[in-house]
């Protein structure tokens, strides 16, 4: 979400430090938003604050979209993701 406009988009490569969230209309550079998403480890959704850290056009071998850093994971949120990630 960003401010009170909010998107849908399709979440990739996922890991502690971030995630790249594919997407035809990425946000600019340094835009601060919320983001929720769920893992099957977790029956909550997780919602975390995040920033744009860069941004890809896309082409013939990488999907347009964002890479997005957390910004205050809590520490169940950190143990949901280390068990999906070794699952």
């Amino acid at each position: 979400m960003v401010g009170e406009e909010r998107h849908v988009a399709t979440t990739r490569n996922i890991s502690l430090g971030g995630v790249f969230v594919e997407t035809t209309t990425p946000l600019p550079l340094q835009t601060r938003l919320q983001i929720r998403f769920r893992i099957p480890t977790q029956s909550e959704p997780i919602e975390v604050g995040g920033e744009v850290r860069w941004v890809e056009a896309g082409g013939v071998e990488q999907l347009p979209g964002m890479g997005i850093r957390f910004q205050g994971l809590r520490a169940r949120e950190v143990w949901a993701l280390n068990r999906f990630f070794q699952g």
